[in-house]
């Protein structure tokens, strides 16, 4: 059933109020400092974490408990008969002397416990697999570097993967996570302010992106049959993430002073700040292209019927029918710095300034590795000879048009 416009922007309003909606987008859009420092998926900075909080000697006011805890889950995944310590010993033993380190001999995370005889060994696995033989060689290390201790061997993953070495407990970061929270929600022993919040971003984290959210999901199916239609109009709205539009949108994104103002499924439209602030004349209308009553937008298209394409132009939009002719005119008497001027100007839209940052042609036969260095390549390029001039250029236009 195809909807009319009406249609479907009631539709979309209907999901934006639905309260199930704003629930899911509360659980996955608040600020996250593992987010930010780009932790999702980096195997190293979550083995960083995870050592640093295992460390009884380190300033995050836990002491050992995360490592009794750890251990007492680890022990749980283990028949009686194979468990090298009892729960009961691990309770009335002073863990205080614990020593975890990183690296060690290539193992991901090494616990040593002197107290107990006891050595731990977890080969973190985030994003790719063990190596041929690995799992080995490390248990092989343990045997030979510490003949007298018991050990514990762990394989670390999101989904509970199996080693390929049976010493090994299958752990999974759902565990990590059931394991973390009890530390937090414990009535019985307070953790420190600064702890529990970044202990919270920690577990958020993890349930957004290593882990699967049953509740979340399920709630997610839900919404999808509810407002079934508005979610298919944005998903074909979204740009593909493996594309040269992603790319030149994170060109974009890394360059202080512009931002993204709108997008669809083959294009986007950025501006400076600069002419937020400064613009006076050059306006448009917000009832016929930008709603912020932009009137003018550099716009990155990528072209389905051209692959491999990406255009960057200067687009003038729908406004004051004096202004835009002036501007225009005033766009066209500087060929130099405004190529690929389109004439004449048209009624609604015309575009004042046009270069291609891949072109078709040159895009045909190279890989997409290839064709994104090309397009970073050539966004350096335009920013570093181009851009600032056009910026430059249309103040200073619109500082004649003003008088």
């Amino acid at each position: 059933m195809s909807l009319s416009g009406v249609e479907l922007e009631q539709r979309l309003g209907a999901l934006f109020d639905d309260s199930d909606f704003n629930s899911i987008h509360r659980r996955m859009s608040p600020f996250n400092v593992f987010e930010a420092v780009g932790s999702v998926r980096a195997e190293l900075k979550h083995s960083n974490f995870l050592a640093y909080l295992l460390s009884p000697s380190r300033p995050h006011g836990l002491g050992a408990r995360p490592l009794v805890a750890l251990i007492r889950s680890l022990l749980m995944r283990m028949p009686v008969e194979n468990r090298p310590i009892m729960a009961l010993e691990l309770l009335t033993s002073d863990l205080d002397d614990a020593i975890v380190y990183r690296e060690r001999d290539n193992i991901d995370i090494l616990i040593e416990l002197p107290s107990m005889k006891l050595v731990i060994a977890i080969e973190n696995k985030v994003g790719s697999k063990a190596g041929d033989g690995q799992l080995e060689r490390y248990s092989e290390y343990l045997q030979g570097s510490y003949p007298e201790y018991r050990r514990m061997m762990v394989f670390l993953t999101p989904d509970s993967a199996p080693p390929d070495h049976l010493g090994y407990i299958a752990y999974d970061y759902t565990d990590i996570v059931s394991t973390l929270e009890g530390l937090t929600s414990s009535p019985h022993e307070s953790v420190p302010a600064e702890t529990q919040l970044i202990l919270q971003h920690y577990i958020e984290m993890v349930r957004r992106h290593i882990v699967q959210d049953e509740k979340l999901r399920a709630l997610a199916v839900t919404l999808y049959e509810r407002h079934k239609e508005a979610f298919e109009f944005i998903f074909e709205c979204r740009p593909e993430p493996n594309s040269l539009l992603t790319v030149a949108r994170n060109c974009i994104q890394g360059v202080k002073g512009l931002f993204v103002e709108s997008s669809g499924s083959n294009f986007f439209r950025f501006v400076p700040e600069k002419w937020d602030e400064q613009l006076k004349v050059i306006k448009g209308d917000p009832a016929k292209w930008s709603k912020t009553g932009r009137g003018l937008l550099f716009e990155i298209k990528a072209y389905p019927n051209a692959p491999g394409r990406v255009n960057v132009a200067l687009v003038v939009g729908p406004g004051d029918a004096d202004m835009r002719t002036k501007l225009y005119e005033a766009a066209r008497s500087k060929p130099h710095l405004f190529k690929g001027l389109v004439k004449p100007m048209g009624v609604q839209w015309v575009t004042i300034f046009s270069r291609d940052l891949l072109t078709a042609n040159q895009a045909k036969g190279q890989t997409f590795d290839a064709q994104e260095f090309n397009v970073r390549a050539a966004w350096s390029d335009f920013q570093g000879t181009q851009l600032s001039s056009l910026i430059d250029a249309i103040l200073e236009i619109d500082e004649q048009l003003g008088h």
